[in-house]
């Protein structure tokens, strides 16, 4: 065997490695998952999102912006959530509720009811498309014996043949740690 030709097997085997090097390089590059997309919410859905909140560590710090959290997890209940993300959603509103209302809804009647309301919302093929904070010129805030209460208005976009808004009274006293939890809501009926 000539020098040239052991040259010219040399040169086809390191280019043979280093074609192997940059398709390895290339599938590395290609397949790693990144912290960063990790941490990404921009391919999470809206009830992904909503799950995905740290109440405990990062809870709104306002009365108004307790009842936006609170109006997203009732929106991604009542517009067709899958089965399995029910509870989830259930437990995750709960963290916005009052002691009280926790005392007075256990967790497990809570559950049914919750899930019997939400079957009947289906089988009229009803559900909450939209929501919207009414102006915060009508939020009402108040104390009582030393305990802050605020009184906050949404409105509800749902959809049932046509589509048409509710709004909804929420009512929220301030607990111990100056956090706003909702005590109770109602329907406020139009005018």
């Amino acid at each position: 065997m000539g020098k040239a030709r052991k040259r010219t097997i040399v040169t086809i085997g390191l280019m043979t490695l280093f074609a192997i090097i940059i398709l390895l390089f290339y599938y590395y590059w290609t397949n790693r998952v990144t912290p960063l997309e990790d941490a990404s919410t921009e391919n999470l859905t809206e009830t992904e999102k909503i799950l995905a909140e740290d109440l405990e560590n990062e809870y709104p710090a306002t009365a108004r912006e307790t009842v936006k959290v609170f109006a997203g997890v009732m929106k991604a209940l009542y517009n067709e959530p899958k089965d399995e993300e029910i509870e989830p959603l259930a437990l995750k509103i709960r963290e916005l509720y009052d002691e009280e209302f926790l005392k007075n809804n256990p967790e497990d009647t809570y559950l049914t009811y919750l899930k019997t309301d939400i079957a009947e919302w289906q089988d009229k093929d009803r559900r909450i498309t939209n929501f919207l904070l009414v102006n915060d010129e009508q939020e009402q805030e108040s104390e009582v014996e030393g305990v802050k209460y605020s009184l906050n208005y949404v409105s509800f976009t749902i959809q049932e043949n046509i589509k048409f808004t509710e709004t909804w009274k929420i009512l929220l006293r301030q607990d111990e740690k100056k956090r706003w939890k909702v005590l109770g809501w109602e329907f406020v009926a139009e005018e």
